[in-house]
């Protein structure tokens, strides 16, 4: 009964601000572009510039923590500073509270790009995307950083660019999850993604990987389901590469390994398509 109230109160104490509500008496809200563990981020006009922006505001129903993620999370976009990552505008306080403003990335997600735009991704063009995705992984990771969210809607394809976006769940190297969020926010995630390190980026990159070369596979008739390794006609190299990202080899301890792989599997596949 409490666990259901408590639900209640969240539900109603966090509901979106709608469009046209004017923030801080500068930034127009125009949608809202997700809600997450501690945050609300809203795609808003800067009334000064006229430019879009990002807006994230704490969960009201995270009280004093989301503050204090929210603060955390601008601490560590400071550190990026890269062309390929949304540069962080301001953090200020308003009449109702903190908020963060960040660039706004408009493009579209891998996902929208597949199925919307009927793109599909031959092995060389994947590790040429994957180099350039981690271009700015190695950027995080060579900060002390492990992004931990590198997920499909947390990179945005624009202009033919992939642009990494959202670190509200990074960590330091060295920090527990446990120190930082609180037993609410904890998510649980599979055994190869649970330590604060750079191989569990990795994983994350598999996945997306593995996404898009799944963009070029047709089904046979009446071909029965199987694993990724059944249904995927891969070269031998990125099959290699795919079962290291996925720790059924070996793991990468760094992404610089990583990337030397990807280069020369593209070295290969340009030599023996």
């Amino acid at each position: 009964m409490f666990a259901w109230l408590r639900n209640i109160y969240e539900s109603w104490i966090d509901y979106p601000k709608q469009p046209g509500d004017l923030l801080s008496g500068r930034y127009c809200v125009r949608s809202l572009l997700g809600m997450g563990s501690y945050g609300l981020t809203y795609l808003c006009l800067d009334r000064h510039s006229g430019q879009e922006v990002a807006v994230k505001l704490p969960r009201p129903s995270k009280r004093a923590q989301a503050v204090q993620l929210l603060q955390r999370e601008a601490h560590i976009m400071r550190k990026m500073e890269h062309p390929f990552i949304p540069k962080l505008l301001e953090i200020d306080q308003h009449s109702d509270g903190m908020y963060m403003v960040m660039e706004y990335v408009s493009g579209m997600t891998l996902e929208e790009l597949i199925f919307e735009q009927e793109r599909s991704f031959t092995e060389q063009e994947c590790i040429v995307y994957i180099l350039e995705l981690m271009e700015r992984v190695l950027h995080v990771h060579e900060r002390g950083y492990i992004h931990r969210d590198i997920r499909i809607p947390n990179v945005i394809h624009r202009e033919g660019k992939p642009y990494l976006i959202d670190f509200g769940l990074a960590l330091a190297v060295g920090e527990r999850q446990e120190d930082v969020f609180t037993e609410a926010m904890l998510e649980k995630r599979a055994p190869e993604r649970q330590d604060v390190a750079f191989y569990s980026d990795l994983y994350d990159v598999g996945h997306f990987m593995l996404f898009m070369l799944y963009s070029s596979y047709e089904p046979q008739p009446d071909q029965p389901p199987g694993s990724w390794q059944e249904e995927l006609m891969l070269s031998q190299p990125v099959r290699h590469i795919l079962e290291r990202l996925f720790q059924i080899r070996p793991r990468y301890e760094h992404s610089r390994q990583f990337m030397q792989e990807l280069e020369e599997a593209l070295l290969q596949l340009e030599v023996n398509p």
